[in-house]
């Protein structure tokens, strides 16, 4: 028996942890994740910590390629350039280091549990071991949801943006539907199974204001988001989207189906 769900409208990947990202029109799903997805993050040299936008909202205004970090006054900085660190550094005022998460382990970000007080005590959240993903490899989001939630919220900014998935699901379903897909192994176009871990507890990172990225507009910083997540989604307040991991790799495109097996 099978249940189709959608398809997939989007692809995206975020080649350093935090910063803008690359929308692509296929990506390649391996036991770890989305090929290239944080393949690198930056380190407080002081602490050891991962840098997070959930602290760190500048890490935003600065966007990544495979290749190279643009900063926000638009200069590129090589990732494999011998300065990168103190370039890096001077822009964030603070020492910091270019790492990958290759052999990493007992790594920390620091963020707040009110997250619209940017001021709140911050709280150091582990990641998995030789990684920089917060929880799990991958993360969904369906048009179903944002769609319902622009409805339902229309004073409110529900770009897709804010909530920085992996693979945005096209749907026709209702709003949250992301709640009910716990377990869930779906297949993704010809190739590749995902296994939904949970719905995707939300933090600080969709109420950031963004740059423009390409063709896409700014967004505002955007506080009322965290009130009106809990408000709509009252199975599971402030919850937007889903996490997985890869079962089965395989290649993934826009247009391709995603189908609930069993």
């Amino acid at each position: 028996m099978t249940n189709g769900i959608g398809s997939i409208g989007e692809c995206w990947r975020y080649p350093v942890k935090s910063l803008q990202g690359v929308c692509a029109d296929a990506v390649d799903l391996t036991a770890g994740g989305v090929r290239g997805d944080r393949a690198f993050g930056l380190l407080e040299v002081g602490s050891g910590r991962l840098m997070s936008a959930k602290r760190f909202s500048a890490l935003l205004t600065a966007a990544a390629d495979d290749e190279a970090i643009t900063l926000p006054d638009g200069r590129v900085l090589a990732l494999d350039a011998a300065d990168v660190d103190a370039r890096l550094s001077e822009w964030l005022g603070r020492p910091v280091h270019l790492a990958t998460p290759a052999g990493t382990a007992g790594l920390a970000y620091e963020m707040t549990l009110d997250p619209p007080n940017d001021d709140a005590e911050l709280f150091e959240i582990p990641v998995p071991d030789g990684t920089f993903v917060d929880l799990s490899p991958l993360h969904l989001l369906s048009t179903a949801t944002l769609r319902g939630c622009a409805v339902a919220a229309g004073g409110l900014d529900w770009d897709r943006r804010r909530f920085r998935p992996n693979l945005v699901i096209e749907s026709d379903g209702a709003a949250f539907e992301e709640n009910g897909w716990s377990a869930l192994e779906l297949a993704v176009g010809s190739e590749a199974v995902i296994r939904v871990i949970r719905p995707t507890v939300r933090c600080a990172m969709p109420l950031r204001a963004q740059p423009r990225l390409g063709g896409e507009p700014a967004l505002e910083r955007q506080p009322g988001l965290f009130a009106a997540m809990s408000e709509l989604n009252a199975a599971m307040p402030n919850h937007l989207g889903a996490y997985a991991e890869v079962v089965t790799p395989g290649r993934v495109a826009v247009g391709d189906a995603v189908v609930a097996l069993g």
